[in-house]
């Protein structure tokens, strides 16, 4: 029979998985616990949230869950059992920063990587989730296609000017020459 404190456990590890909807599990050897922390802080900067959880009642939680959610069965169906310690990686906000934030920390320590995801309902492997960690953020993609959108026309106002500015030019140097010519 399990303990009250490991019921408890898979009640708040249930909770969190419903609350959060966007999750990646994350597998993690011999990582300090000064790098965890590090690794939470940064988190936390970009609405993102790092815990330590047992694969076993990640499992069962996961199996109580699907009841709820049948898109997490497929969870169930290519990544259970889990082996190798865990943790969760759930994500308040936009996801893709929070993904990127662990991605740039996971260059430095190597101990750290993806398991799968579950991000908007849709099931991810590691590579998958590798290729949209590197993918840039919604704000710096707007100001791409803004930057791309106002340099046609500020090319154009420029080519537009330089014309008239050239014309300018050559008519003040005729009237230059003329004005020298006449004294």
């Amino acid at each position: 029979m399990p303990s009250q404190k490991k019921l408890k456990k898979k009640e708040e590890l249930q909770k969190l998985i419903s609350d959060k909807k966007n999750f990646v599990l994350v597998k993690f050897e011999r990582t300090s616990h000064k790098r965890l922390e590090e690794l939470r802080r940064s988190l936390r900067k970009k609405a993102a949230n790092f815990t330590v959880i047992k694969n076993t009642i990640f499992q069962k939680a996961l199996e109580e869950l699907i009841n709820i959610n049948q898109s997490l069965k497929s969870i169930k169906d290519k990544f259970l059992p889990l082996k190798q310690n865990s943790a969760l990686l759930t994500f308040d906000g936009d996801w893709i920063e929070g993904l990127s934030s662990f991605y740039k920390f996971t260059k430095d320590e190597k101990s750290l990587s993806f398991k799968f995801g579950f991000l908007d309902g849709v099931v991810y492997e590691s590579t998958t989730l590798l290729r949209l960690s590197t993918l840039p953020s919604k704000q710096e993609l707007l100001a791409k296609i803004i930057g791309g959108l106002r340099s046609p026309s500020s090319r154009l106002v420029y080519s537009l000017k330089f014309s008239s500015m050239r014309l300018v030019t050559l008519i003040s140097q005729i009237v230059k020459k003329k004005g020298g010519e006449q004294k």
